[in-house]
């Protein structure tokens, strides 16, 4: 008897986005990350919000806009206390928004952002050998394809190339995945 394994991979972050931008400390690109702790400045009527970064070398900070000069009632009240509290989850669902840092043309460096993939569905059938998995990969990350199934399949990124090749390993990918 034979089977055919499908699984279907959910691909996330862990963590906000990491940026590379000029250090004015440092004098030279650096690595930013997330502190996950937002900046609210009122100003009469008006609102700025921004997601605070800081270089992983010397600690100094960058202030990634998320609403600039926007009225305080425009803003949701339950979104606005999140704001005002530094909510992780907020936190986190704002760091790794792309609109974001394209509006602010903050430069994304996609191999220092950690990831997790979680398996949402597994099934058997009796049709045949080999394995189908379907990567899913709502926040546009950049992957290399065989270095994320090595990782989860737990071997060696030759023998990932070598089965997809004899089709032992099939992948419908659901986003935009490079290899």
């Amino acid at each position: 008897m034979s089977y055919l394994i499908e699984e279907t991979w959910l691909v996330r972050p862990t963590e906000a986005f990491k940026i590379l931008r000029n250090c004015p400390k440092c004098g030279t690109k650096t690595l930013y990350g997330s502190t996950g702790n937002f900046r609210v400045n009122a100003n009469g009527k008006n609102v700025d919000i921004w997601l605070i970064y800081q270089c992983e070398t010397c600690k100094s900070t960058y202030n990634l806009p998320v609403y600039e000069r926007v009225r305080s009632s425009q803003i949701e009240p339950e979104l606005y206390r999140k704001f005002m509290e530094n909510d992780a989850e907020l936190a986190l669902k704002t760091g790794v928004n792309r609109a974001l840092f394209e509006r602010s043309r903050a430069v994304v460096c996609e191999d220092a952002t950690a990831i997790e993939i979680v398996v949402e569905d597994h099934h058997n059938f009796e049709t045949g050998e080999g394995r189908l998995i379907r990567i899913i990969n709502p926040f546009h990350l950049k992957l290399r394809l065989d270095r994320i199934l090595a990782r989860q399949l737990e071997c060696s990124r030759s023998s990932i190339k070598r089965a997809m090749l004899e089709g032992d390993i099939c992948c419908e990918i659901w986003d935009r995945l490079e290899i």
